[in-house]
């Protein structure tokens, strides 16, 4: 066992809004584990964060793959004995034109990717390092969203951040990440681990470097931050995003 510090997993942390999430935990004092299935991203993610002062390690993670999540707990296991913080930050994101269908000719073949990435493996992923979580004296799940996959906005008809009826698949698996936040938040009431979702809006990563009133990346990443650092009387089962310099809640 290294240390008492927080350990915290992010997953998909290599670049972009992941590797921003481990660098702000980092700079809390917390050890990060830079989960990445490509070991030179992920050692360069490392060694980026480590000159920085972070205290940082590799973690090979596959959230697609039953095996690679297994190995990935058995080192977390081994090497520190709990988990405080897992951000399911990996995902799928509908950045290419193939992935641009109406609901009234998506494919059935399309749609069973987003929900096998954006959903079946998040949820194998938090129920295979929540024992670990468990262990932990304050445990704090963060599962990153978006407004897309909020049912309530995009029944609005000119909310402007509701998703475009050609992002079903990707609006479609958030939604359906939701609903595993808030039942999971349920019934690890009195645990005292805390389940939020965070949405990181609209940020200058791979989707939204283009648009010019995107966050930053820092800005998207605060979110995740600050429910990775909750007290104990701090939320669960909420929906954040932070709006005007401050954390405000989302409608489901």
């Amino acid at each position: 066992m290294e240390t008492q510090k927080k350990i915290a997993l992010i997953t998909g942390a290599n670049r972009g809004l992941g590797l921003e999430i481990a660098r702000q935990l980092g700079n809390k004092g917390m050890i990060v584990l830079v989960g990445a299935r490509n070991e030179m991203a992920g050692v360069a993610a490392v060694e980026k964060l480590s000159q920085q002062g972070i205290v940082a390690h590799f973690l090979p993670l596959d959230i697609t793959k039953a095996e690679s999540i297994a190995a990935a707990v058995n080192q977390v296991k081994n090497q520190f004995g709990w988990l405080d913080v897992l951000v399911n930050n990996a995902a799928r994101l509908p950045v290419k034109p193939e992935d641009q269908h109406n609901p009234s000719d998506i494919s059935q073949e399309l749609l069973a990717e987003y929900m096998d990435i954006n959903f079946m493996a998040q949820v194998a992923t938090t129920q295979a390092f929540l024992p670990l979580i468990r262990l932990s004296s304050a445990g704090r799940i963060v599962n990153m969203s978006s407004t897309i996959g909020s049912v309530t906005l995009t029944s609005e008809p000119l909310h402007q951040n509701g998703p475009k009826p050609a992002r079903l698949a990707y609006a479609a698996a958030k939604a359906a990440f939701n609903m595993f936040t808030v039942t999971l938040a349920k019934e690890l009431v009195g645990t005292g681990i805390k389940v939020n979702a965070a949405d990181p809006g609209l940020t200058q990563t791979q989707v939204g470097q283009e648009r010019p009133n995107a966050n930053t990346v820092e800005q998207g990443a605060k979110p995740a931050v600050w429910l990775s650092c909750l007290d104990d009387d701090g939320p669960t089962g909420c929906f954040f995003t932070h709006w005007l310099n401050h954390e405000t809640v989302n409608p489901w």
